[in-house]
């Protein structure tokens, strides 16, 4: 298991250990039951020691479970290209669909190739003249390379001109890169777990606001996603989505699509939103999805296999792959 050093700490025997409450614990007993020999390497900012561990090792596979490089999230796709160059096997996404991911703008128009509707959108440089490009608000602005809802607040939904300006200044101020425009989509928020390089497109998850008030989350934010008492406050529930068939039958076929486009391995969590007259729309894709099995709820995440199946059922679908030709 390649983890981030963030994630536990070595022992007096030199031996890392992981913190006993986050996701790579769970993980780690997820698979002790089928591989009796794991190593637990942190990748730390020694970046030629964690290469040689892992190659004094020699691991049949690598468990990919890193996120970043000394905190810089956008760096992910450096260490599955590390691994691919000491021709290390491991497990999920590689550099260029980790990259593609990345990158929200590219993503979304590589999806809507694949015939998967997408949001209407513009990107607005660092230096660019902010202005609307023609499309109707309400408008979501988000960082162009951001992961997940980093930089998604409250404020990121604007309704006017002058709410663009001064939203855009203000992640400006915080950020050098491009920032991402788009269509508000209205409705229910959707997350869908795939597995496999087939791929295998599993039954939809719904995210649900309890509360009524007109200030209640109308989507998801990085603290809705991070808060746990802010999700306590607005009644905030993770449910198996109850949709029609045909709706169900979409889903399956913009999940593969999607997934194929972006260059996906193995296993990664889709998000859509579904609008009240049933317009199905990509939102976004997590190659690197959090494992922890309740982090939608106990096995929502991946719905239709147990989770203790689940992980080294990734192990297994990435042995496959290597053994059929690499991917991507």
């Amino acid at each position: 298991m390649l983890v981030d050093a963030e994630n536990g700490e070595r022992d007096k025997r030199g031996i890392f250990v992981l913190d006993r409450a986050s996701m790579e614990k769970h993980v780690y007993k997820a698979l002790r039951p089928h591989y009796p020999h794991i190593a637990i390497v942190p990748f730390g900012p020694d970046v030629g020691a964690t290469l040689a561990e892992l190659t004094a090792l020699k691991p049949r596979m690598v468990f990919n479970l890193t996120e970043w490089v000394d905190g810089d999230r956008k760096l992910d796709q450096a260490i599955a290209g590390l691994l691919d160059i000491m021709k290390f096997r491991y497990t999920g996404t590689g550099p260029l669909g980790l990259q593609i991911c990345r990158d929200k703008a590219l993503s979304k128009y590589l999806v809507a190739a694949a015939d998967v509707d997408v949001p209407r959108s513009f990107t607005l440089g660092p230096h660019e003249r902010i202005e609307n490009r023609g499309l109707p608000y309400p408008l979501l602005i988000k960082p162009q390379l951001g992961d997940g809802s980093d930089g998604i607040g409250k404020n990121s939904l604007v309704r006017t001109a002058r709410q663009l300006s001064e939203r855009v200044k203000a992640m400006r101020s915080r950020l050098q890169e491009p920032i991402l425009c788009e269509e508000f989509i209205p409705g229910r928020d959707i997350y869908v777990g795939v597995i496999g390089n087939e791929p295998r497109v599993l039954a939809p998850t719904e995210m649900v606001v309890g509360s009524r008030l007109a200030s209640a989350p109308k989507f998801a934010t990085y603290r809705l996603k991070n808060d746990g008492a802010y999700r306590t406050k607005w009644r905030v529930r993770y449910r198996l989505a109850k949709l029609p068939s045909r709706v169900l039958k979409q889903v399956r076929e913009y999940g593969a699509n999607a997934f194929v486009a972006l260059k996906l391995r193995d296993y990664a969590r889709l998000d859509f939103r579904l609008t009240d007259e049933g317009r199905l729309v990509f939102i976004e894709a997590n190659p690197n999805s959090d494992l922890n099995p309740n982090t939608l709820g106990r096995n929502l995440c991946f719905v239709g296999i147990e989770y203790r199946q689940l992980i080294p059922h990734i192990v297994e679908t990435a042995h496959k792959r290597y053994r059929a030709r690499p991917r991507y």
